[in-house]
């Protein structure tokens, strides 16, 4: 009896084994098709181009669990300074190649300039020539550089802006890795992909993530180059008096007043001097000719005039013509 009850129970469980067996083999095919499917259904919905950035990266994510994001280094702030300098030089050329000078043994570059009007020497006038320049100088030899301009020009007009950008930079950073972790995962999906459908919507998926982390990419260089070299904008000009930085005294103004309307009447009489030597090839012949003509004039007027003859006295009535005759 006990051996009849142990052969029906080995019979029973050889025959749960072989029908588990072929259920795990039914269920394991039928478990890869929903699959297949899901990842298809699934990449289609996820990664409709319309989807917010957000969305697609918690789409990728809830793929397979990802780590959480870090959280921004926020222990180098990233500052963006720009400086506008107002100055004026009465030794332009001089003060334009120091400039270069200092630019070159600073590290940095000119990325723009322009040179306009003539010197003052050139024009004897009150309005000399002009320079506009935008330089970019290492952060680091910023206040250098800038007080070396102070010592070298006189400076009328400064202006000093920082932005401090170490969010953004932070959050630009989180976003690409989050995108480069997301590609990496779709890669993975691309390989197991069994449906046109799914290869499709991973690649058009992939197309996008490409697009998004060159357009980080290339924030983050431009953040870089702001935060590595600062921007200086100069304005330059050519004077002949400098413009007093300080409140003046009113025999200071005074002073000032006086010392510039005799350099004012002295550049009109220069330049008038200059204006007739220029003109004379025309005033000088028209002068000569006006000159000949003073001098006929008042030769006519001292010539005398010619005496009219005297008429002949009238006859007496007593005497006969031929009186005188016979006498």
């Amino acid at each position: 009896m006990r051996k009849r009850n142990r052969c029906t129970a080995l019979f029973m469980a050889l025959g749960l084994a072989v029908l588990s067996g072929c259920g795990a083999a039914s269920s394991g095919g039928s478990v890869r098709t929903e699959t297949a499917a899901a990842v298809t259904a699934g990449t289609a919905a996820s990664y409709d181009a319309a989807m917010p950035e957000e969305a697609a990266v918690e789409a990728a994510a809830g793929v397979a669990d990802s780590a959480p994001l870090s959280h921004p280094d926020v222990s180098g702030r990233k500052l963006i300074r720009d400086v506008h300098l107002s100055v004026e030089t009465d030794d332009f050329d001089g003060l334009m190649d120091r400039l270069s000078q200092q630019i070159a043994g600073a590290g940095g570059y000119v990325e723009r300039s322009s040179i306009s009007g003539r010197s003052l020497r050139q024009r004897s006038s009150e309005s000399g020539r002009y320079a506009s320049m935008t330089a970019r100088i290492p952060a680091d030899r910023l206040d250098s550089f800038l007080d070396t301009m102070e010592t070298q020009s006189n400076v009328t007009y400064r202006s000093e802006q920082t932005t401090d950008v170490t969010l953004t930079y932070s959050d630009l950073e989180s976003r690409k890795k989050s995108l480069t972790i997301e590609q990496e995962r779709i890669w993975e999906l691309l390989e197991k992909a069994d449906t046109l459908e799914s290869v499709i919507a991973l690649e058009e998926r992939l197309s996008e993530i490409r697009y998004q982390l060159e357009s980080m990419e290339s924030q983050l260089r431009l953040y870089d180059n702001q935060v590595d070299y600062s921007t200086v904008y100069l304005d330059i000009q050519e004077v002949a008096v400098f413009t007093p930085a300080e409140e003046e005294s009113p025999g200071q103004q005074i002073q000032r007043e006086f010392s510039e309307n005799l350099r004012t009447l002295g550049v009109l009489l220069t330049n008038a001097v200059i204006f007739l030597a220029a003109a004379s090839p025309f005033w000088v012949p028209a002068l000569l000719v006006l000159l000949l003509l003073v001098l006929l004039l008042r030769k006519r007027k001292r010539k005398p005039k010619a005496e009219p003859p005297a008429p002949n006295p009238p006859a007496k009535e007593n005497e006969s013509p031929d009186s005188g005759q016979a006498s």
